[in-house]
């Protein structure tokens, strides 16, 4: 293994680690000394990593979302794109995002930062930062490329649409994972997030493609 390899793979061990432990003793309880015993590495090295403790939370947090920085993961959008291979980028982005914020580890994560929020205020900015953010960043992008090519009305606003396309897909998160004990995490039906992609599209499709769908 190169050193270059070995250095991904020691950063790779302390997010691992820090995930175990913040899942087991809370997000202020945890300390970096503990981290870095469980990953078999020095504090040292997990500061040359990530600075300092909220810098391990986002970039666990970032690691374990990884489709809300693939927005372009699909084909590039072209004026030849159709409105269904339009409505099959929305799907796959949306079953990559809830597949995602649906891991165990993440919901762990999740919950740890509900929790300690009223006690550390700046967990918030670090779970938009990490989560939110990215997830409408992605959305928006793709919604934007649609609207350029015309697979979006064109008075659609981009940014209320992304939250109208992350909203529904949270509730999943929220009312079957985090409300849940990790034993009892139900993951929603492939056909369910489809269906909700395809009532969003139907929602901002140009209104002459509406209007000639009901005539």
């Amino acid at each position: 293994m190169t050193r270059a390899q070995n250095a991904v793979a020691r950063r790779q061990r302390i997010l691992e680690a820090a995930v175990r432990v913040f899942a087991e003793h809370g997000y202020a309880a945890s300390s970096t000394a503990q981290i870095a015993a469980a990953a078999g590495a020095s504090k040292e090295t997990l500061y040359s990593y990530f600075g300092d403790k909220a810098g391990l939370l986002r970039a666990a947090l970032t690691s374990l979302v990884a489709a809300p920085d693939q927005p372009a993961a699909a084909a590039p959008m072209t004026p030849e794109t159709s409105p269904d291979e339009f409505e099959e980028l929305l799907a796959g982005l949306a079953a990559g995002l809830v597949g995602d914020l649906m891991q165990p580890a993440y919901l762990a994560l999740a919950g740890i930062v509900v929790a300690e929020t009223p006690r550390d205020p700046s967990l918030a900015d670090l779970f938009r930062a990490a989560v939110a953010d990215r997830a409408l960043g992605a959305a928006g992008a793709v919604l934007r490329a649609g609207k350029d090519q015309g697979l979006v009305d064109p008075q659609v606003d981009v940014g209320q649409a992304a939250r109208a396309f992350v909203g529904p897909l949270l509730t999943y998160v929220l009312l079957d994972g985090l409300l849940r004990t990790a034993d009892h995490i139900q993951q929603p039906a492939a056909d369910a997030v489809r269906a909700q992609v395809a009532m969003f599209h139907r929602a901002v499709r140009p209104t002459r493609e509406r209007e000639q769908e009901m005539s």
